[in-house]
């Protein structure tokens, strides 16, 4: 059987595109990850199928070309503009479509576009129509948290399918981690939207009531003019002594570099987005035993009171990220408790190796039709 991934993600070995469904599918067939921004390589068993030469705005063709090479029997698409290569191509051959987006692309565009009002809310509602379009072609959907699982059930068949890390990947050595007491980590991109600047500010809080608190801000800025804001509010505030900004690490690496803070952020605003999608990151700090404070929004609260690995703070508010910093500082009987909590969900439950069966009935029942 041989199963192509469609992606446009610039990253070679995302998280969930490469180390999850890439080295499941590995284990019962052939997998390609075609993707026109990379280039071309075999790893570890994995055939990425890549574009040597500089890509086009519309790629559509030469995906088609690399699918007739290929001759799949499943297409499983990621993103919503990569769906009219995979349904011309099946408009002419007997093959699956499965589409697994992963997070509700159109509130993306709507909420994280920088253009004047009205463009961001014609670029969410365009990008829906468009999806919409070829939602009818699909023979399976992918959901990785419960809004996409509600909104792609009322399309077509839907499995539930979360993005928990893996358990090869996050299996630490605790002893080995040197933990930093009073300290914090947020990983990930960093932008206004995730919380940013609510971070920073919150700090300046924090370091009032414990002077040596620390916290890592580990990903890459969406625009220079927020990095540069970024850099100029620590040095106004005088937290060159607290706060870090370290470069993008690999995903191998992640769980050693976040395990040795204290507690994990999720400070993301109020907005649709995040309102619908679950932080990956918030499985990963349980993973890492780091109890978590979070925005105070439906996917993070309904883990929150699944796990109870950590607290909701009101979003927007630095003063509230700070309160609940401190709150969490102040008890080292709580800390243990969610940091235990997070990860028993972790090792008994919420990681990836626990869903792949879902995963292999999806491919199993696709080929029998």
């Amino acid at each position: 059987m041989k199963i192509c991934l469609l992606t446009n993600n610039p990253n070679t070995f995302d998280d969930r595109i490469y180390y999850k469904l890439a080295r499941s599918i590995k284990k019962i067939g052939s997998v390609y990850i075609i993707n026109p921004f990379i280039p071309s390589q075999c790893y570890d068993g994995i055939n990425i199928v890549g574009n040597d030469k500089t890509p086009k705005l519309n790629n559509n063709s030469w995906i088609i070309n690399k699918l007739k090479l290929i001759n799949p029997s499943i297409i499983q698409v990621t993103e919503p503009f990569l769906l009219p290569a995979a349904v011309k191509y099946k408009s002419t051959k007997d093959v699956k479509i499965i589409y697994d987006p992963a997070e509700d692309w159109a509130s993306m565009y709507m909420n994280f576009s920088k253009k004047p009002k009205p463009i961001p809310q014609l670029l969410g509602f365009l990008t829906r129509l468009y999806e919409n379009w070829y939602l009818s072609y699909a023979d399976f959907f992918i959901a990785s948290d419960d809004w996409l699982f509600q909104y792609y059930s009322n399309i077509g068949p839907c499995s539930l399918i979360y993005n928990y890390p893996n358990r090869d990947i996050f299996d630490i050595s605790f002893n080995n981690i040197n933990k930093r007491s009073r300290s914090c980590v947020y990983h990930g991109q960093l932008r206004k939207e995730r919380g940013l600047f609510l971070m920073i500010k919150a700090m300046r809080l924090v370091v009032k009531k414990f002077p040596s608190a620390q916290l890592d801000l580990i990903g890459s800025f969406s625009y220079d003019s927020e990095k540069e804001l970024s850099y100029n509010l620590v040095k106004q505030y005088h937290l060159d002594e607290n706060i870090n900004f370290l470069e993008p690490v690999s995903h191998l690496d992640i769980p050693g570099k976040i395990a040795q803070s204290t507690i994990g952020l999720i400070p993301f605003y109020d907005i649709k987005k995040f309102r619908r999608n679950i932080a990956i990151k918030m499985f990963e700090y349980n993973a890492c035993k780091l109890p978590i404070v979070s925005s105070d929004l439906p996917p993070s609260k309904k883990h929150m009171k699944d796990v109870s690995c950590g607290i909701c703070i009101k979003p927007n508010s630095y003063h509230d990220l700070a309160d609940g910093i401190i709150q969490m500082f102040n008890n080292e009987k709580k800390l243990s408790l969610y940091e235990e909590n997070g990860y028993n969900a972790f090792i008994n439950q919420n990681y990836w190796e626990a869903q792949e069966e879902r995963l292999f009935d999806i491919y199993k029942v696709l080929i029998k039709k």
